[in-house]
C-alpha cells in the first residue's frame, strides 16, 4: 500500500497466479469495463449468460439486460482465442485500486478454467484489457445473444429493464427530511402536492416519464418534448422517482445535485 495525492493505492500481483494457462478449457468467464458487464458460466454442460450494458438513464433503447442459457458453448472458444491472441494471460493476479475513485473508471477480468487455473486482472484507475480485444469480447458475446434470438439493444432484452412508478404505486403521503427541512408528498390520482416544513408549494398535475414524476407542464422553449428534461421541475423537489418497493427519491437539482428518501407514511 502507499498513498498518492492523500489516498491509498494497492498496486500488487497476487500470489498463484501464473502467466502460463495450460488449459484451454473456460468454464466461467466475467469481464466488467466500458460500461459492459459480460459473464457465462458453464454448469451441467450448459452455458449461463448475462450481458448488461448501453445507456440506462437516457433511455434511447441502447440500454440492454441479458440473462439466458445459450444453445451451445462455441462462445468458450471464441473467448479463448481471444485470450490467446492478445496474450490476456500476461501479468496474471495485478491488481491496482485507488481509494476514493468513482466508479466505471477501470475494468476486470475473470476467468477460471477445468483445471482450475484461473485469470484475474484489475484496476480501479485504468482498463487493463486493451481496446481492440474488448472490442472482440463485446462482439462475441454480442453475436451469440443474436444466435440466440436476443439482442444488445432494449427491445432485444429479456430482463426487466425498469421498475417505474406507476400512479397506482405512487398514491397517499410520503416523507422525508433534506439538510434539516421536513418534505411530505401527497399523491391523489393524477395530483401532487409538496409541503416544505409544512408549507404548501406545489398543488399541481404530475407526468410519469422516463421514470420520473414531473409536473405535467411543458417547459415554454419546448414545441415537441422528447424526454423528461423538456417538462418543468416542482419548486422545491426538482422531480421524484421510484428506488424500490417502499421508497421512492426526490431529487434536489436546482443548486446543486442531492437526494433524499422519501417513505410512505
Amino acid at each position: 500500500m502507499t498513498d498518492l495525492d492523500g489516498g491509498v493505492v494497492k498496486d500488487t500481483r497476487l500470489k498463484g497466479y501464473k502467466e502460463e494457462i495450460k488449459s484451454k478449457d473456460i468454464i466461467s468467464f466475467e469481464y466488467q469495463g466500458f460500461g459492459i458487464h459480460l459473464t457465462c458460466k458453464l454448469n451441467s454442460g450448459k452455458l449461463k449468460i448475462t450481458s448488461k450494458g448501453g445507456n440506462k438513464e437516457q433511455r434511447d433503447g441502447t440500454y440492454f439486460n441479458l440473462d439466458y442459457e445459450s444453445k451451445d458453448n462455441k462462445l468458450l472458444n471464441k473467448l479463448q482465442d481471444i485470450i490467446e491472441k492478445y496474450n490476456i494471460s500476461k501479468n496474471n493476479g495485478y491488481e491496482y485500486e485507488v481509494a476514493g475513485l468513482p466508479e466505471g473508471l477501470g475494468d476486470y477480468i475473470s476467468v477460471t478454467y477445468k483445471s482450475e487455473e484461473k485469470i484475474w486482472k484489475y484496476s480501479n484507475q485504468n482498463t487493463i484489457i486493451g481496446e481492440e480485444a474488448k472490442n472482440e469480447i463485446y462482439d462475441a458475446f454480442h453475436a451469440c445473444a443474436k444466435e440466440n434470438d436476443l439482442d444488445f439493444n432494449s427491445s432485444g432484452s429479456n430482463v426487466q429493464l425498469y421498475d417505474d412508478a406507476t400512479i397506482e404505486y405512487l398514491q397517499g403521503t410520503w416523507e422525508g427530511t433534506h439538510f434539516g427541512k421536513k418534505y411530505e408528498v401527497i399523491f391523489e390520482d393524477n395530483n401532487i402536492k409538496i409541503y416544505e416544513d409544512d408549507k404548501l408549494t406545489d398543488d399541481t398535475n404530475y407526468k410519469i416519464i422516463e421514470g420520473h414524476i414531473v409536473k405535467n407542464k411543458i417547459k415554454e422553449s419546448i414545441e415537441n418534448p422528447t424526454n423528461r428534461y423538456d417538462y418543468e421541475e416542482f419548486k422545491t423537489i426538482s422531480t421524484i422517482s421510484k428506488k424500490n418497493d417502499f421508497t421512492i427519491i426526490a431529487y434536489f437539482l436546482k443548486e446543486s445535485y442531492s437526494t433524499c428518501d422519501l417513505l410512505r407514511k
